[in-house]
């Protein structure tokens, strides 16, 4: 048996759903508290049904038979990435110098919950078409909301740039979590966008924004985290001055020519170390 906390990571859950079939045994694994995260655990599960793979869902975890042999399908296609396309879709609705910004490839029906960034957006007053193919987002006045970060911790940097964008307070809660990801991102993201003269509140499990719907700019830290660096250069959009971001060039873990496509987006941001 594998005991596991589900307020950690997902990603531990995943490498044993892989791992566990081709033991001589059968496995167990077992959840100590509630899992976050949940939608990334159940794209694993969707993934292995597709290679032949059997886990029997258990109430608290699931029991994987050992002595399985993965059996690829003859296709499979890769879903668009909701947690990179929550950059463009949140730029599209603060934007100051574009029409609109439209994102293809996206699948509105994934199991990926970061997809909950459209539903944000909308709760918050963005204009949004979203097609079969395309979602498109147009420059919008933005209102404050609560957010609920325990299922989408990965785009509440972003989120937080579009608070500061809104008018009112948007609160954002259950978010503890980031503080163990590549960087301590509450921290990260209260440091930023106060340094670019956003009023921010953080607490230990929460951030506070007070939207103003502009910011001044200057100098942030990326902390070596690419979802930090790429959510200041989305902040740019905002501010009435230039942004140098230090260390930017940690998108390359996930997005590595993220800065070549936000050049065309008008933002003004330049680069340190």
């Amino acid at each position: 048996d594998f005991f596991f906390s589900g307020d950690i990571s997902s990603q531990y859950i995943t490498g044993l759903l892989f791992a566990l079939p081709l033991l001589e045994e059968d496995s167990r694994i077992l959840l100590t508290s509630p899992l976050q995260s949940k939608g990334y655990v159940e794209m694993t599960l969707q993934l292995l049904k597709q290679f032949g793979i059997r886990i029997l869902p258990l109430e608290n975890g699931w029991q994987v038979f050992g002595r399985q042999n993965y059996c690829p399908p003859k296709q499979l296609t890769a879903q668009g990435d909701w947690s990179n396309a929550a950059f463009w879709l949140c730029a599209g609705a603060i934007s100051k110098t574009s029409a609109s910004i439209r994102v293809t490839g996206m699948d509105i029906d994934s199991l990926q919950g970061d997809r909950e960034v459209c539903q944000i957006l909308q709760r918050m007053g963005a204009k949004m078409n979203i097609a079969s193919d395309f979602i498109e987002v147009f420059p919008s006045q933005l209102h404050g909301t609560t957010i609920d970060a325990a299922q989408i911790p990965d785009i509440i940097p972003i989120l937080s740039v579009a608070a500061a964008a809104a008018q009112g307070q948007t609160t954002i809660v259950n978010a503890g979590r980031l503080r163990i990801k590549e960087s301590d991102r509450l921290h990260a993201i209260c440091h930023n966008l106060t340094t670019l003269g956003a009023q921010v509140t953080e607490g230990t499990d929460s951030l506070v924004v007070c939207g103003t719907g502009s910011l001044n700019g200057g100098t942030v830290d990326s902390f070596n985290d690419h979802r930090i660096s790429m959510s200041m250069a989305v902040a740019s959009l905002l501010c009435e001055q230039p942004v140098t971001i230090l260390d930017p060039m940690c998108v390359n873990k996930s997005y590595p020519d993220f800065f070549e496509q936000f050049e065309r987006l008008g933002g003004s941001v330049r680069f340190s170390g």
